[in-house]
């Protein structure tokens, strides 16, 4: 394995568990993503750590349950980011010699004390809050957001192509030292626009609502009634850009000396609020979306690709977003943070196959809660009697054993009522 190999890793946002061609989506093609898939390791059975945006973000930072950040849904405007004192990744690749740099979506606080750049990147362009207009690069909430490291500088351009523009550049200005890039896209989160569109939004007017009598005008899904067509488009411009920066590696000799891993920071929307259904996200053939605590709602595409290193195939071991931080700091040799994480190195199963110890796993947001062990899913949603499933016989969670099962449910119950105790302790004094 060479010295300290580059790591990229692309972050799309909402894209569900179907939504490319070689998971199953059969109108529409993402060939680039599809050959990434061919040459590398896709992984069927793996989670991001929270079913919406900014706790999967911080877990893949920290490797960390998010909730020991106090981080459990997705962050609000001015709203407090993740804490200070967590070790990020970059923070410890860059100490260790790498240059870094996050292009893209950030929301882990919009104030600016939570700038990306307080956090171990050396270079930050993209937007801090939970969405922005691809075209004009207003929030939701009428502001300008689209930064360059501590301030605001916008640029035209489609914000898929541009993050691709800032990646690429990037790989070639470090290719003679060790680089971690951070693409993390906003694709294919609303608003829905195309490269093609105007832009939706504009400073100073107010895109928070979404309700079916919201004049399409002023609606944060954006403008089109018919979304279907809108959606193919970008995970389509999502695929172009994951060809583009594998090109760039492969111009510059260094495709065989990086470590690319390509995921989703949840499941994909089936509807909107009831809206749109049908219209935005495969989540095929799981049961659920984002938000919810079953598979659709957590399962993601994944997809490792080194040449050389990581040999083609498939795995099903269960996998999640904290798992990235322990696996690409012993791919560096560097010694993880100071307090303990909860992911586990993946280097042992994408190098060599090797099977990953058991464990218990745990999402929860709100008064939802989900279990992992084995096969076994436990669902727990607020009010709700708990539901088990057994994933190896019912990927789609439709046969609740609960009832024949009382004693794995009252472990598993058992198991999550520890999680949250050990959770909720404060390891930062």
């Amino acid at each position: 394995m060479p010295d300290q190999p580059n790591i990229v890793v692309i972050l799309a946002d909402d894209l569900g568990y179907g939504d490319l061609s070689c998971t199953g989506r059969d109108d529409l093609e993402t060939p680039n993503l599809d050959s990434i898939a061919n040459g590398g390791m896709m992984l069927t059975d793996f989670h991001s750590n929270g079913a919406v945006c900014s706790p999967t973000r911080a877990s893949l930072l920290t490797g960390r349950y998010p909730h020991r950040a106090g981080i459990e849904t997705a962050l609000g405007k001015n709203e407090p980011g993740l804490p200070r004192d967590e070790t990020t990744v970059a923070e410890i690749l860059r100490n260790g010699g790498y240059s870094t740099a996050i292009y893209g979506k950030w929301h882990l606080g919009d104030r600016l004390e939570n700038n990306p750049v307080h956090y171990g990147f050396d270079e930050f362009r993209g937007h801090t809050y939970g969405d922005s207009d691809y075209i004009s690069h207003v929030d939701r909430h009428g502001d300008l957001d689209w930064w360059h490291n501590l301030e605001i500088e916008n640029q035209e351009g489609y914000n898929t192509r541009l993050l691709t523009d800032y990646a690429l550049r990037f790989i070639t200005e470090n290719r003679e030292r060790p680089f971690f890039l951070y693409l993390s896209h906003s694709a294919i989160h609303f608003p829905w626009l195309t490269p093609n569109d105007p832009g939706h939004r504009e400073v100073g007017r107010n895109y928070t609502s979404w309700r079916p009598d919201t004049p399409r005008a002023l609606s944060k899904l954006g403008p089109h009634e018919d979304v279907g067509p809108v959606v193919r488009v970008m995970i389509e411009e999502l695929d172009d850009s994951a060809g583009r920066v594998i090109k760039v590696l492969k111009d510059s000799g260094l495709e065989g000396n990086t470590l690319v891993f390509f995921l989703s920071d949840n499941g994909g929307y089936l509807h909107y609020g009831g809206l749109h259904g049908g219209e935005i996200s495969s989540n095929a053939p799981l049961r659920g979306q984002k938000g919810d605590m079953y598979e659709g709602g957590h399962r993601v595409p994944a997809i490792a690709y080194w040449p050389g290193e990581i040999k083609p195939g498939v795995s099903r071991q269960t996998t999640l977003t904290m798992d990235l931080l322990p696996t690409l700091l012993e791919l560096a040799g560097l010694e993880g943070p100071g307090r303990p994480v909860d992911g586990t190195s993946l280097l042992p199963l994408l190098r060599d196959g090797k099977p990953l110890p058991e464990r218990t796993l745990f999402w929860g947001m709100r008064k939802k809660r989900g279990v992992r062990k084995g096969s076994w899913k436990l669902v727990k949603n607020d009010g709700q009697d708990c539901e088990l499933y057994d994933l190896d016989g019912d990927i789609g969670e439709q046969l609740n054993l609960a009832q024949e099962n009382p004693d794995i449910v009252r472990g598993m119950e058992s198991a999550l009522a520890g999680w949250e105790v050990d959770v909720a302790k404060n390891d930062r004094e």
